[in-house]
């Protein structure tokens, strides 16, 4: 098959590890032609020199997309379309605001718009609730109007979003962790050698309202209140994202690395002692397999999704309970037999998701059934 990979439209967020993982994959694949559309958040991480023959990169830059953008990049994707003549074209996340000619087949991971029971989805009101109501009717016209088919990470999401998009054409294929946590590359340490005995706490995500990040400082004072002083939160955010919870008083506890190339996350796992996650809403975490693969315990909120994901390789929290959080943290922290079985549930858990290859052969399987030659 001739098959476009389309990132186009993909600028930051995990949906970046996931289009990262999958076009590496592709190469285990040598029968295809791949022709990668690269947005902005990809080709940082991508190296092109890496790949054989049979793949073609094509460079975009299409900024913050808005509704003015949207024809510009309709018709820009449009000619390379017509250059191409492909058999399928495949995002893993979208919208993508491309109506194709091939057959297109888009990922699914808008969370906020499916789980109207997330604490997040609740407190929104006024002027905020009629624009988040206006962008979800928009997304899902562009769904609706450019997929022949979705393709979602669990079975949950799966029913959801063919209740929500009115599509039977719906697809699970388990998120994972990526080949650079079977085959780490060395990298330097990102974290302070010299501060033996603190137990760091590692939240390893871009800056979302929905992450629910803004509750670390809270945790962190009632840890403090509990009498822990050896730990650390350590985070990826860009400054401005940062300067949005850093707190003068609470600098010793809360460390910003910020953003980190997807090679070098694993090395963040090794430094760290347990992965934090306290987001309000996921159709899927990276940061979970990732977690488990890398054999650090998990701390995250008590919602339906985290469950189907974790099982019992997780220490589970009232989302909005900064002091339930720090009583979970203080449990991980004191029982080191309380680690040791988190760490051994994961491992049992991590037989539930996919391979990164896998995961590629089941999307391909996918280009296969809805194209063009079919």
């Amino acid at each position: 098959m001739k098959i476009v990979i389309n990132t186009a439209h993909q600028r930051f967020g995990g949906a970046v590890q996931v289009a990262l993982s999958f076009i590496h994959e592709c190469r285990h694949f040598p029968e295809h032609e791949y022709h990668v559309f690269v947005g902005e958040g990809i080709s940082k991480s991508l190296d092109k020199s890496v790949f054989p023959k049979n793949f073609f990169f094509y460079d975009f830059s299409f900024g913050v997309i808005g509704l003015l953008t949207i024809p510009f990049i309709q018709k820009t994707l449009r000619k390379y379309e017509r250059q191409i003549c492909p058999d399928c074209m495949i995002s893993t996340s979208g919208p993508t605001y491309y109506r194709s000619l091939a057959p297109q087949i888009i990922g699914f991971n808008l969370p906020l718009y499916i789980y109207p029971e997330s604490p997040y989805v609740k407190q929104i009101a006024g002027i905020k609730r009629l624009k988040f109501e206006v962008k979800k009717f928009l997304h899902y016209y562009f769904f609706k109007r450019d997929a022949s088919a979705y393709v979602v990470q669990t079975d949950d999401v799966n029913q959801r979003v063919q209740s929500a998009l009115g599509s039977s054409k719906v697809f699970t294929v388990s998120n994972t962790y990526s080949d650079y946590y079977i085959n780490p590359e060395k990298f330097t340490l990102k974290l302070d050698k010299e501060a033996k005995h603190v137990f760091r706490l590692l939240t390893l995500s871009a800056y979302y309202p929905h992450k629910n990040i803004e509750i670390i400082p809270n945790v962190i004072e009632e840890l403090l209140a509990l009498g822990i002083h050896d730990f650390q939160f350590v985070v990826t955010l860009d400054t401005a994202s940062f300067n949005k919870i850093k707190r003068e008083k609470f600098k010793k506890y809360l460390i910003n690395v910020g953003p980190v190339p997807p090679a070098e996350c694993p090395v963040l796992y090794h430094e760290c002692d347990a992965m934090f996650l306290p987001t309000l809403a996921e159709c899927f975490s990276a940061s979970y397999p990732e977690a488990m693969i890398m054999k650090k315990p998990i701390i995250t909120t008590d919602l339906g999704f985290a469950r189907s994901i974790c099982g019992d390789a997780a220490l589970y929290f009232n989302p909005m309970d900064a002091k339930e959080a720090a009583s979970k943290i203080m449990q991980c922290i004191q029982s080191k037999n309380m680690r040791d079985s988190l760490i051994q549930c994961g491992l049992q858990q991590l037989k539930n998701f996919d391979s990164p290859q896998k995961r590629a052969e089941k999307y391909l399987a996918l280009c296969a059934q809805f194209s063009i030659v079919n």
